[in-house]
């Protein structure tokens, strides 16, 4: 049956997307006209005052300027995106995991990532996917001290 979603705003990850582009959109366009606006009235009185290669070097400075702004927020763009990048690396190896008949660990995401909702209700779904033999999960290994007090109780 085909799905017709009539909802297209549908988690709280794109209102903080969104409004990071606006950020970004508006911010851009204030460095851009605003060096556009200081280049036309500056360059000509520096000019005057100081000689045609100091002007040279400001309307560098400026286009710099403007270029190093893009250059920051690509970097914000790709460290936000790896906010929910990284949880999806690491839900596809547990479901590869799963698919390849491996032991399964439950996923672990970092403070700050997204997906923290679906990690909760997926490591929920793989614990009785596992009380139902459906999967086996990898239990953390017991430390030396915790498996020499368990060995003599069991003899």
């Amino acid at each position: 049956m085909k799905e017709n979603r009539k909802k297209v705003w549908i988690d709280r990850f794109q209102t903080q997307l969104s409004w990071r582009i606006a950020f970004y959109f508006t911010f851009y366009q204030v460095a851009v006209w605003s060096a556009v606006y200081l280049i036309g009235t500056i360059s000509s009185t520096v000019e005057d005052i100081l000689g045609p290669t100091f002007a040279d070097r400001i309307v560098f400075l400026v286009f710099a300027t403007v270029v190093v702004i893009g250059i920051l927020f690509i970097y914000d763009a790709i460290a936000f995106a790896h906010r929910i990048v990284g949880p999806l690396v690491r839900f596809r190896k547990v479901c590869q995991a799963i698919r390849d008949g491996e032991p399964a660990e439950l996923v672990k995401l970092r403070k700050g990532d997204f997906l923290q909702e679906l990690r909760d209700e997926f490591n929920e779904m793989l614990q009785a996917l596992e009380q139902r033999g459906a999967v086996t999960l990898k239990t953390p290994a017991n430390p030396p001290a915790q498996t020499e007090q368990a060995e003599p109780a069991a003899k």
